[in-house]
C-alpha cells in the first residue's frame, strides 16, 4: 500500500504532466515576447538585460529605495517573507506607483535587471531575492490591475527567492529580453 507521502508525490506528477500537455505555462520555457525581444535585439546586451532607465524609471527610484528599506527592515522584525512585503506593500501604500501599469512594468524590469547582474556575478541568493520583488510586482499587477489573477500566488514568490541557480537561471531567461544568461 503506497504511503500518504508517496500518492501526493505521484499526484503532483501527474498534475505537472497534465499541466505540460496542455501547454501551461512553465517558467522554464521563455515567453513568446521575450524570444521575439531576443530576435530584435539579436541577443546583445548593454547590462541593462531590458532595463530602459527612462523618466518613469527616474521616478520609480524613490520608490525602490523606500521598498528595499521598509522590507529589509520587516524582513529583520518579523522574519516571515510574506508577512514582510504586506508590510512593505502598507508602508508605500501612498505610492503612486501602486496604481500605475507602466511603474509596476518598470519595477519588473529593474528588480529582473539586479536579479540577472547578482546571478551572473555569483550571489544566487540575492538573485533570488530580487527575483521574488519582481515576482511579487508582476503578480501584484495581474492580480489588482489587470484582474487576470484572483490572487498573489505565495508559493510561488517563496519559490522563487529560495530558488537554486537552475531555478533562478530559468525563471530569469524567461522574462529579459538578452541572451546573458543563455
Amino acid at each position: 500500500m503506497p504511503s500518504t507521502k508517496k500518492k501526493a508525490r505521484n499526484s503532483a506528477k501527474k498534475k505537472s504532466k497534465a499541466n505540460k500537455m496542455k501547454g501551461a505555462d512553465d517558467s522554464s520555457s521563455p515567453s513568446l515576447s521575450s524570444r521575439m525581444q531576443r530576435m530584435q535585439v539579436g541577443g546583445r546586451c548593454n547590462g541593462n538585460h531590458g532595463l530602459d532607465m527612462n523618466e518613469m524609471g527616474m521616478a520609480c527610484v524613490p520608490f525602490v529605495q523606500k521598498w528595499l528599506q521598509g522590507y529589509n527592515d520587516a524582513i529583520d522584525k518579523v522574519g516571515n517573507m510574506e508577512i514582510s512585503f504586506k508590510i512593505t506593500q502598507a508602508l508605500t501604500k501612498e505610492d503612486a506607483v501602486w496604481g500605475s501599469s507602466e511603474s509596476i512594468d518598470w519595477l519588473v524590469s529593474y528588480f529582473l535587471m539586479t536579479a540577472t547582474k547578482q546571478y551572473l556575478n555569483g550571489n544566487i541568493d540575492m538573485a533570488g531575492v530580487d527575483a521574488s520583488y519582481a515576482d511579487f510586482f508582476d503578480q501584484h499587477k495581474a492580480v489588482v490591475l489587470d484582474k487576470t489573477k484572483p490572487k498573489i500566488d505565495w508559493h510561488e514568490v517563496v519559490r522563487i527567492h529560495n530558488g537554486d541557480k537552475p531555478t533562478l537561471a530559468a525563471f530569469l531567461r524567461a522574462r529579459i529580453p538578452c541572451t546573458c544568461l543563455d
